[in-house]
């Protein structure tokens, strides 16, 4: 007799059962905020800002690098100056093109290494901010006369020429890839 009288109780109550479950449906929320969305204004996306080297930046090889040779001609004509002379690379490796503050490889209408002289020599931290990379590098490779970085910041490598018996770096050389890499794998 208890138990008939626990169960007739039991299924009576109006709240739930099971605690965390709300009283009204899911589906009403959504279906208010689908036909909101219907209802508002549409809103044109945003137009993209145009780039704008960074302060002090002399050649902004992290923007470039691996960026499409056509539609960066005008940036590159700001950065590098007016071109000086090109010459077509063996095999796949593309064009080299000497510009009167650089010099960058194109492949596939893709940038993949510039290099850039700096005047006057600089140590490396400042020899990256001046292309446009972070300052700070947990592990450089240290050779004779230059300062190396492998698999950093999107690029395969960075090389920094520096002076003997110093660590002024004199130019820097930023490679996105190295033509012919993948090849000699096989």
């Amino acid at each position: 007799m208890v138990l008939l009288l626990l169960v007739l109780l039991g299924c009576t109550r109006d709240e739930p059962v099971l605690t965390g479950i709300p009283a009204e449906p899911l589906l009403d929320g959504l279906q208010s905020a689908a036909d909101a969305r219907a209802e508002a204004p549409s809103v044109e996306p945003e137009a993209p800002t145009p780039y704008a080297r960074p302060e002090g930046v002399t050649v902004d090889a992290g923007h470039l690098g691996g960026r499409s040779f056509s539609t960066s001609r005008d940036t590159i004509a700001d950065q590098l100056g007016p071109l000086v002379s090109s010459r077509a690379l063996s095999g796949d490796r593309g064009e080299e093109l000497v510009f009167e503050r650089g010099t960058l490889r194109v492949a596939d209408n893709t940038i993949y290494m510039l290099k850039i002289p700096l005047q006057p020599p600089r140590r490396r931290h400042e020899a990256l901010a001046a292309a446009g990379l972070p300052t700070i590098a947990d592990k450089y490779l240290v050779l004779n006369r230059e300062y190396r970085l492998n698999h950093k910041w999107g690029f395969r490598r960075i090389r920094m020429s520096r002076v003997e018996d110093s660590e002024l770096v004199t130019d820097i050389e930023v490679w996105r890839w190295l033509p012919g890499e993948h090849l000699q794998r096989r």
